[in-house]
């Protein structure tokens, strides 16, 4: 069955909010899921057969998160994001590539920079192989195989406001969808409607009340629990037709994923 790549897109928007604004209505569907397992593989209707690490243990769980879970807003779409989320999605399904480092070398800020500004943070999900918006969602859901969940918490994190999503053909798994969010965004070069620098005033605030769970938090307290590396970049930007000195730090999480903030220097 041919995929007609823009309307899986909007499809997944709409499945997006519908899982945020009634989690538990998905609880039915990851019953289904739950009852198509060989062992570690699942098998859908109409979906290439997948190797799971956790099998039908992560769906259980999945459901009990659900059956917990409280509403959160709706998510605005925002079209500079999906073109962000196209373009890697084109990206990594022409080039057979399966993370979040594009093949010139590009970063998630670097890929939404391209469109628009965003502020304080931005994340990416990526879902390979299936083809319909509730299996797409409910695998991002699931989160197989990451103990961080980051591909959950980015569904239902109230951290943010906008979201892009871009799909593709991929040429091992068939088909790939990019998820792009972020809490705040600007027309390229717009100057912020507040100081980037106030996360360094939240810093000083909280930093001896936090309690620290990795030896990053010991030096950076931006950094989230589950980080496993941190890349800092010194680099200039134009901001309000200024060019503006930025420490771009870009947290690697357990599941290979970004986290990404923007500080701008005095």
């Amino acid at each position: 069955m041919e995929v007609e790549y823009d309307k899986l897109a909007q499809q997944l928007f709409n499945a997006h909010n519908k899982i945020r604004e009634e989690p538990k209505s998905f609880i039915i569907k990851l019953k289904k899921w739950s009852k198509n397992f060989r062992e570690k593989t699942l098998f859908l209707l109409n979906e290439n057969p997948l190797e799971t690490f956790e099998g039908v243990n992560a769906v259980e769980e999945a459901i009990r998160f659900l059956s917990v879970q409280k509403s959160v807003p709706k998510l605005n779409y925002s079209e500079e994001l999906s073109k962000a989320a196209k373009d890697h999605a084109m990206d990594i399904g022409e080039n057979n590539l399966h993370g979040h480092e594009g093949s010139d070398g590009s970063i998630l800020s670097d890929r939404i920079e391209r469109y628009t500004e965003w502020d304080e943070s931005c994340a990416e999900s990526i879902d390979l192989g299936f083809k319909t918006a509730d299996n797409i969602i409910l695998n991002l859901l699931i989160d197989d195989g990451s103990s961080g969940r980051n591909q959950r918490i980015n569904l239902f994190s109230t951290n943010y406001k906008f979201i892009g999503i871009g799909c593709a053909f991929h040429k091992t798994y068939n088909h790939c969808s990019v998820f792009v969010y972020s809490k705040a965004l600007r027309d390229l070069g717009q100057a912020p409607n507040v100081s980037i620098n106030f996360m360094q005033d939240y810093i000083q605030k909280t930093f001896f009340k936090r309690y620290v769970v990795n030896k990053f938090q010991e030096e950076d307290p931006d950094a989230p629990d589950d980080t496993i590396d941190i890349k800092v970049i010194k680099c200039n930007k134009i901001v309000a037709g200024k060019d503006k000195k930025i420490t771009k730090k870009i947290y690697t999480l357990q599941d290979k994923s970004l986290h990404i903030m923007e500080i701008e220097e005095n």
